[in-house]
């Protein structure tokens, strides 16, 4: 397995309030994408993604993942959940700050998908994409009960309106597990991606790239710019 990433700050905010990480040994990698406008999102977005690896190092070994020992990705969340809560807590500079949060873990036969907010993972298995994660949002709730299209909630201002993030409130992830296939690339990114570009869109650049993690990072990154660049774009991709 190979893993890479990428993150830019795209042509319209400040700052960059995504964060990536990942570590092969472990089979872990995570992205997640602080609340824009509210106090700190940057320093919520990294200290989820810190406290993520972190927990996964601690409860691994040289030669199996932490999937393969049993780890369960809902309680990555929780914990990096109730870091940033404890943050906020002693540092009142802090209170309200927020992230979403995706992780995708691995094992020799499995992977699984957790995730809180609208940041997402897809899996492109024989060219074909598919998504594995659920919109935490108010346009995602409008396209369940079908009052809105696909193509208007990919719009609709609801999509930030979001109806779970870390940090505040309660969090429960969704957990998605799936058979490893080799050859499959997982693809984790924040909405800045999203955003910008459909999933048929994305489809079509992944479909011109070469399976080369980072190579296919960049490309996704590159083209969420050039098609606005209007929030910030991250973009994790593991090759299984």
């Amino acid at each position: 397995m190979i893993i890479a990433g990428q993150t830019h700050i795209g042509r319209v905010r400040v700052r960059n309030e995504d964060a990536i990480g990942w570590d092969e040994a472990t089979g872990v990698a995570v992205i997640a994408d602080g609340m824009g406008g509210h106090p700190a999102g940057d320093v919520a977005s990294r200290l989820a993604v810190a406290t993520v690896l972190e927990a996964a190092r601690e409860s691994s070994s040289n030669n199996r993942t932490w999937l393969a020992r049993g780890g369960d990705p809902a309680q990555l969340i929780h914990k990096a959940h109730q870091a940033i809560l404890s943050q906020a807590e002693h540092e009142p500079r802090y209170a309200g700050m927020g992230t979403t949060l995706v992780l995708a873990a691995v094992d020799e036969w499995h992977i699984a998908i957790a995730h809180v907010g609208d940041s997402r993972a897809y899996r492109l298995h024989e060219g074909r994409l598919s998504r594995l994660t659920r919109d935490h949002n108010l346009a995602q709730e409008a396209l369940d009960q079908a009052w809105i299209t696909p193509e208007q909630a990919h719009r609709a201002p609801e999509r930030h309106r979001l109806t779970q993030v870390l940090g505040i409130g309660t969090v429960n992830p969704d957990v998605t597990r799936l058979e490893r296939d080799r050859g499959d690339l997982i693809i984790l990114c924040t909405d800045g991606l999203t955003g910008e570009l459909a999933d048929s869109e994305i489809q079509q650049q992944l479909a011109q790239a070469d399976h080369d993690p980072d190579r296919t990072a960049q490309l996704l990154v590159r083209c969420a710019v050039d098609s606005g660049g209007n929030d910030n774009i991250s973009v994790v991709i593991l090759q299984l």
